[in-house]
């Protein structure tokens, strides 16, 4: 990745993570009674390398969310998330993905606004309304930057275009945005441990905008839409089965399924505290 780029990926974030953190303070003031809290577990990868919904890599993640509790049912969430998503065709259980040798690994930030939808009236005035499932859609953006491990060292994935992306003219294809979009869509549990106090348990799978977090979607390009052709990295990172066994990444030969976008999974437990703004007395009403 070029200094610049990096420089405007970063800025890119920033403006995101300050827009999240404006939100959360307009909420936290708008708030009757609102709950700011923290969670920790892990994230976990769906796309092209992980094509058969696997558990084994999942990795770190956590973040902060402030809950805006309109009524017992309606609540709406902010929240800034950090975790790492990877797979490695090693691990894979198809026969091709494995002979096809491809791996990689990401850092995630995201930012998001979610409605819940608690399926038990959830009061923390009364000792009966303590516990209720609940479920969740929004809206996020995030950004990623995929790797893979060669001879001991991380590469960034992106500007080598490994399908060629750096030869749009001639491949047909862009450089995919390292800052992207998704729906989250899940639910959980929640728990008031006292008046002020919660915890939880959830599982949101975010439905993403895009076919590149693993860098995998085409088809195996020419080398000659590849910087340095066949004797550079990108070449040496786009086809990795020759590591392998016998090569199979002909040009135009498929690499991964376009048809489909990935997928990503934030799963943890969160401990939250509740605010309770003092409503003023009416000027007046008490004589």
């Amino acid at each position: 990745m070029t200094y610049l780029a990096k420089c405007s990926n970063d800025k890119v974030l920033k403006q995101n993570l300050l827009l999240a953190l404006f939100v959360l303070s307009f909420f936290s003031v708008k708030a009757q009674n609102f709950e700011l809290g923290t969670w920790i577990g892990g994230a976990n990868y769906f796309g092209d390398l992980n094509d058969n919904a696997s558990f084994t890599m999942i990795r770190p993640a956590g973040g902060v969310f402030l809950r805006n509790n309109f009524n017992t049912r309606w609540v709406l969430k902010s929240s800034i998330s950090f975790g790492q998503i990877a797979f490695d065709d090693k691990k894979s259980n198809n026969a091709f993905n494995r002979q096809r040798n491809l791996q990689f690994r990401s850092n995630v930030g995201e930012i998001a606004v979610m409605m819940e939808l608690n399926f038990l009236e959830f009061n923390k005035q009364k000792k009966q309304q303590w516990f209720s499932p609940y479920f969740t859609v929004g809206f996020a953006a995030f950004y990623f930057n995929p790797q893979a491990e060669y001879n001991g060292k991380w590469y960034y994935l992106q500007p080598l275009g490994t399908e060629g992306q750096t030869d749009p003219s001639y491949s047909g294809i862009k450089k995919y945005r390292l800052v992207n979009f998704a729906i989250p869509v899940g639910g959980g549990l929640k728990f008031s441990i006292n008046r002020n106090w919660n915890i939880g348990v959830f599982g949101d799978l975010r439905v993403t905008f895009t076919d590149y977090l693993d860098d995998v979607s085409g088809v195996y390009p020419s080398p000659l839409s590849l910087p340095q052709g066949s004797q550079g990295l990108a070449y040496a990172l786009s086809d990795r089965s020759g590591e392998v066994g016998e090569s199979i990444g002909d040009p135009g030969k498929q690499r991964g399924t376009s048809s489909k976008n990935d997928f990503y999974l934030f799963t943890g437990i969160s401990v939250s505290y509740t605010f309770f703004r003092l409503k003023c007395p009416t000027p007046g009403a008490m004589k």
